[in-house]
């Protein structure tokens, strides 16, 4: 079987249906054949017994000694003239008064059960060419002796008939999977045809097409949750396709810049003889911008193995307060320098990688720092949730427009491009928080409230 029709869902659910169907009508062909043949048997019983009660009653009118004698095969022309009916009389002593057999069937006689026996009483047994047959035994008088009525038929006709309605359940339930068969692989490619309007829109999809959505409107239910999978992941395709080309233009812009400052300079010196001082300040400035490209790739770098799950984390067990104050120095002589004071509080423990934690809390840190008030305090607080632990960096100074907050996080997005030029800022600082913070399973927010701005970072307890 070739992979496309070994893999075909059509296939596959038809050759299932086809399977329910014959299983069914088998199943439905076998309960009625039973009950056919239960009831044939028991009509046939039945028959069998009216045929002994038919003798019995012949032989008890007058002149039945004599009837008997002379034509003993009114007997059986009695039972409906039938000619595989069998009758014996057996008088005292076990006498044959007469034996209708003209094919001499060997048959057993079983003990006599009355004037009136019941189907109980009737026997069966196998005549010639394996034919079923029944045999049933009664009492009767022939005037006042007693005898013995022994009426035995062969059901070659019923063996027959039987086979017959065997054959025609086998071909009708033959003939129901076959229609079952095809009328399932006509519903199904009538009922894929909106899969197949998945596949031919999916076979469109590239860049400048993102922005189409499938019509759910005319979709059967069952396809519904996987028609909204499907737009859904279009947007994020086209949400990610529009991050991707602004943050590449992000990252041409800001590549070109250093770039552009090294190789104006360089020629500008190479131009003319310089003084050992004036090529001293030139390689000076390009370092400088060297080592600004060499933080933008490193940060880079690392979001990309953030948004991969490339990054390991060591969790340990942390103590809030002592991570914030570990911080704080690290930053005092920064904040002295700008006039600026660092003030920790609060308490709660959390498990987190240290080193991504201090890096975030870094970033937050000089964030704050370099925003702030001159004369202010920074501070750093810590507050223990119901079931998260968060950590705020907290500082005084501008505040930041409403429009511009749900974008603080995002990858080269800055509130004054001209500060953060100056201040040697690569505008990747909350992204990677915000990359930190998924790998955590928390989540980094910011409020601007006037001329105070909070950024929390939200760490599960567990």
């Amino acid at each position: 079987m070739k992979p496309a029709l070994r893999h075909s869902l059509t296939l596959r659910v038809t050759l299932a249906f086809v399977l329910i169907v014959a299983l069914s009508a088998a199943g439905l062909g076998i309960y009625l054949y039973r009950a056919f043949v239960a009831e044939i048997a028991r009509r046939d019983d039945l028959q069998l017994l009216g045929k002994l009660r038919q003798v019995q009653i012949v032989l008890g009118r007058p002149g039945a000694a004599e009837l008997l004698a002379a034509q003993p095969d009114f007997f059986r022309d009695t039972m409906s003239g039938q000619e595989n009916s069998l009758v014996r009389i057996v008088g005292p002593g076990g006498a044959v008064l007469a034996d209708i057999n003209p094919h001499n069937e060997r048959y057993p006689v079983p003990p006599a059960a009355g004037a009136a026996p019941g189907r109980d009483a009737i026997v069966g047994w196998t005549a010639r060419g394996g034919i079923p047959g029944q045999v049933v035994a009664g009492s009767a008088r022939l005037g006042a002796t007693p005898v013995t009525v022994v009426v035995a038929r062969a059901y070659a006709e019923r063996t027959a008939m039987f086979a017959r309605y065997r054959a025609h359940i086998l071909a009708a339930c033959a003939v129901s999977a076959l229609a079952a068969g095809l009328l399932a692989a006509l519903m199904l490619r009538r009922g894929l045809r909106p899969l197949r309007r998945v596949a031919e829109h999916a076979a469109l999809i590239k860049p400048g097409t993102l922005a189409q959505r499938l019509d759910i409107g005319a979709a059967p239910s069952e396809l519904r949750p996987l028609i909204d999978a499907f737009n859904a992941m279009l947007q994020r395709l086209q949400d990610g396709y529009a991050r991707l080309s602004g943050f590449s233009a992000d990252l041409a812009h800001e590549f070109r810049t250093p770039v552009t400052n090294m190789i104006g300079q360089s020629q500008v010196a190479l131009g003319q003889g310089r003084s050992r001082e004036e090529y001293e300040t030139l390689l000076v400035s390009n370092i400088e911008e060297l080592e600004r490209l060499a933080r933008m790739i490193e940060s880079m770098l690392f979001l990309a193995r953030a948004g991969q799950d490339e990054l390991v984390l060591a969790r340990q067990p942390l103590v809030a307060l002592d991570e914030l104050e570990r911080v704080a120095d690290f930053f005092e002589g920064m904040a002295e320098e700008r006039g600026l004071q660092l003030r920790c509080s609060g308490e709660g423990r959390f498990a987190a990688d240290p080193a991504l934690l201090r890096r975030a809390l870094a970033n937050l840190v000089s964030n704050a720092l370099r925003h702030a008030q001159a004369g202010s305090t920074v501070t750093l607080h810590a507050q223990p949730r119901e079931h998260v632990v968060e950590l705020s960096v907290r500082n005084r100074g501008a505040a930041i427009a409403p429009e511009h907050l749900p974008h603080l996080f995002e990858r080269f997005y800055r509130v004054d491009t001209a500060r953060s030029d100056a201040d040697g800022s690569t505008g990747l600082g909350l992204s990677i928080v915000s990359a930190i913070m998924n790998l955590h399973g928390g989540k980094a927010s910011v409020q601007s409230d006037g001329p105070e701005t909070c950024f929390t970072l939200a760490f599960p307890k567990d």
